[in-house]
């Protein structure tokens, strides 16, 4: 099976842990570890968000004058090259896979309305909002809010196939992708990671996208004292959820865009789910499932 695996920039930095490389690997290492039967037995991409990863090294350019601080699309790729290192270190000592990080950059609308509205959380978690560009996210704390501009096209798409061909495990789209204009000028954004996992999908016929999260299912009232998970939904029941207000912005309705997205567009089912109950998921009998 050809699947597209989404995993969270949150799933490789531990809530409570500072985002050391040392603790980043252990934790890649404990996610390819959790994923080792299905990357092995599959074709496999591997997409990842870069949320924390690319909001602190923001903070690290802003805090000094002695170096030039990078802009946004810059910052995305050089989290690109991080964490794909990262991944791929673990894939090596966890699985029987060899791998590549193909550096990827995507293109978006320049007139995206994203651009007038920004709503994707980067960065650590505040207790209190200390800056303007803050928002509350999902209950969590304050993080700085970026433009998500949706993904249009990945330039670097037909690499991927001949690389699945050549029995590799391919890490692409990360951090969402480096945004770039249709004239291949870098633009200030952060792209949903979950999106391009849809679009990559959509553009190499993938069967499967599988949305590895920090919570183990999509839940309906999420955070209250009647919280209920779901378990298999369809895309109608989806999206009438998600019209309803049902999944917070920058946080689970993009993961529900994606997967309509995907269904939309030739996918056969897609998976929300943890990593711990990954397998699980994959086999029917955890997580959140969604069909056309």
């Amino acid at each position: 099976m050809r699947i597209v695996i989404a995993l969270g920039g949150n799933a490789l930095i531990k809530k409570g842990q500072k985002g050391t490389a040392e603790e980043q690997m252990k934790t890649a290492e404990e996610a390819m570890g959790a994923l080792r039967d299905v990357i092995e037995a599959n074709e496999i991409v591997i997409t990842h968000g870069n949320g924390p990863q690319v909001g602190s090294l923001l903070i690290q350019h802003a805090s000094t004058d002695e170096v030039p601080a990078m802009p946004l699309d810059v910052l995305d790729a050089m989290t690109q090259g991080e964490i794909g290192y990262f991944l791929q270190r673990a894939l090596m000592r966890k699985t029987n896979r060899k791998s590549v990080t193909l550096v990827s950059r995507v293109v978006v609308d320049e007139d995206d309305p994203a651009f007038g509205n920004p709503t994707k959380p980067i960065g650590p978690f505040y207790k209190e909002k200390v800056k303007e560009n803050m928002v509350e996210d999902a209950g969590r704390g304050y993080r700085m809010v970026v433009p998500s501009p949706k993904p249009m096209k990945v330039v670097e798409r037909k690499a991927i196939t001949p690389l699945l061909r050549e029995k590799l495990v391919v890490i692409a789209g990360g951090g969402g992708g480096i945004p770039v204009k249709l004239d291949g000028k870098g633009i200030e954004a952060v792209i949903d990671k979950d999106w391009c996992a849809a679009l990559i999908g959509r553009e190499i016929d993938a069967e499967l996208l599988l949305i590895v999260t920090a919570i183990p299912a999509v839940y309906k009232n999420f955070g209250k004292e009647n919280q209920e998970e779901l378990s298999r939904i369809t895309v109608k029941e989806a999206k009438e959820l998600m019209e309803a207000g049902e999944f917070a912005e920058g946080s689970m309705k993009p993961k529900m865009e994606a997967a309509i997205y995907f269904l939309r567009h030739g996918g056969q089912k897609a998976i929300i789910c943890g990593l711990e109950n990954s397998k699980e998921a994959i086999e029917g009998n955890s997580g959140t499932v969604i069909v056309p």
